[in-house]
């Protein structure tokens, strides 16, 4: 039996083309993995959880307490997590509703897939949430984010006027009595 010999030369050539070749394919088929997590993750986006119900985001506040935002039925509700769930805030207008979503949305898709530096100047997108960052020494809230304090600044605000309330009427009970 005769053994199949390459000459050096063909070895080096043959390698340094194949290995550019190996890379260039392994860079596609990479890209078409990422391309099709990005349509599978838009498209199927509440396929493994229950459709009307959806978290908005939340704050831990403490041990075992938290302020949850949550979408259900075209509603968004302000929750209180601790040993119990307190409704705190029910936002039902269905203008403000759609303006607060499509803004969580579009903030949300910015934060999905932040770019690199130098693929952002290929891509044109200059303004992205790590620039915002690093540019500006106070951070940068969305409208949502000002929004929803404003409701909670609200909130406290009618919880202060009904404990005043309830303390002048006690007042008036005992100078009653």
């Amino acid at each position: 039996m005769r053994g199949f010999r390459l000459s050096e030369d063909t070895l080096k050539a043959g390698s340094s083309w194949d290995l550019i070749w190996v890379l260039f394919v392994l860079g596609i088929i990479v890209g078409l993995i990422v391309l099709s997590l990005r349509f599978l993750g838009k498209r199927n986006r509440g396929w493994w959880m229950n459709r009307s119900l959806r978290s908005l985001g939340g704050l831990t506040l403490g041990t075992n307490k938290s302020v949850q935002i949550v979408e259900w039925n075209g509603r968004i509700y302000v929750l209180g997590i601790g040993d119990d769930v307190t409704l705190l805030e029910s936002i039902t207008d269905t203008d403000m509703v759609a303006a607060l979503l499509a803004d969580h949305d579009m903030t949300e898709q910015a934060k999905a897939y932040p770019l690199p530096p130098w693929l952002r100047k290929w891509t044109g997108r200059n303004n992205t949430q790590g620039e915002q960052d690093s540019d500006s020494s106070a951070p940068a809230s969305s409208p949502f984010e000002k929004t929803l304090e404003n409701r909670l600044r609200e909130l406290t605000e009618r919880r202060q006027r009904v404990e005043k309330l309830m303390e002048e009427r006690r007042a008036e009970d005992r100078t009653d009595e």
